[in-house]
């Protein structure tokens, strides 16, 4: 009789090692030889376990986000942009303009990339052994990903200037060089439906590895590519003679970014096999 009874605390253990219904269950995905063991960017599971633990409802989601700064030109540079500029004026053999431009900024290349996965599904577990849990199923997929790049360029600062046909003397502009930033974004929508089996093996209690592959439909739409250009204005509208025989101008320099029209993208479809190519850490609570 008491050989019985350890054969039932036995039996008893072993099924506290693997799921069972109203269990709750994260999984996040695990490398343990790599130089990042634990890896949030590619999302977390969550699973909750139904009946007496044969059948679960999941929901994976990833969010990431990342941000590079790439110095394009030194801002001592002064051979390419000098620290004075001449500009021509609006009446021959009259005044021109000396802007004196000083130091250039520093300009730099901005690359903002993000990107979001939400995937709802289902497992159904088979039986499999005291610790291994194999199962199958399928998830529904909806994912979305942006690029911002801005690009940093120099340009005259705007100035204003009021000059006569009499004046011949260069007239002296403080017009320090300033940066503006050209946009470019794009991006995608993907929509897709995965078949799923895998296992999971509860090395301890509560914590288990575990390996998924599958095989899915995808569909992307690329959102529209956007960018920006630079649009100088000048303008020197010239008034007179006055009565005693003199026109003026008053000279305008601006530099504005401005939205070029949307460039259509297109979209792409597919199928294939879906590989998890890390383990999957996970904990039941």
């Amino acid at each position: 009789m008491a050989s019985g009874i350890a054969l039932c605390l036995s039996a008893a253990q072993a099924q506290d090692f693997k799921q069972k219904g109203g269990d709750n269950n994260l999984q996040l995905l695990f490398a343990p030889f790599g130089s990042n063991p634990i890896s949030l960017n590619e999302g977390i599971t969550y699973r909750r376990f139904l009946k007496d633990g044969s059948m679960a409802v999941r929901l994976s989601l990833s969010v990431s986000s990342s941000k590079e700064t790439d110095v394009l030109q030194q801002s001592d540079d002064t051979l390419s942009f000098p620290t004075s500029v001449f500009y021509n004026g609006p009446f021959p053999g009259g005044a021109n303009f000396d802007l004196i431009t000083g130091m250039n900024p520093e300009t730099n290349l901005v690359t903002k990339e993000s990107g979001f996965s939400i995937r709802p599904g289902f497992e159904k577990h088979l039986a499999g052994t005291e610790r291994l849990s194999p199962y199958f199923g399928a998830e529904i997929v909806f994912s979305s990903s942006k690029t911002k790049i801005s690009r940093d360029t120099i340009v005259v600062s705007d100035f204003t200037a009021t000059v006569t046909d009499t004046l011949s003397d260069d007239v002296t502009i403080s017009a320090p060089w300033k940066t503006q930033s050209l946009g470019t974004t794009y991006g995608s929508k993907t929509f897709g439906v995965n078949l799923i089996a895998g296992m999971d093996y509860y090395f301890t209690k509560n914590l288990s590895l575990g390996a998924e592959f599958g095989f899915g439909f995808y569909s992307t739409k690329y959102t529209d590519y956007d960018s920006d250009y630079l649009k100088v204005t000048d303008t020197a509208p010239v008034v007179g003679p006055d009565p005693n025989g003199v026109s003026s101008a008053t000279v305008t320099h601006s530099t504005t970014v401005e939205s070029n029209p949307s460039l259509k993208r297109g979209k792409d479809s597919g199928f294939g096999p879906v590989v998890t190519a890390r383990i999957k850490l996970g904990w039941l609570f």
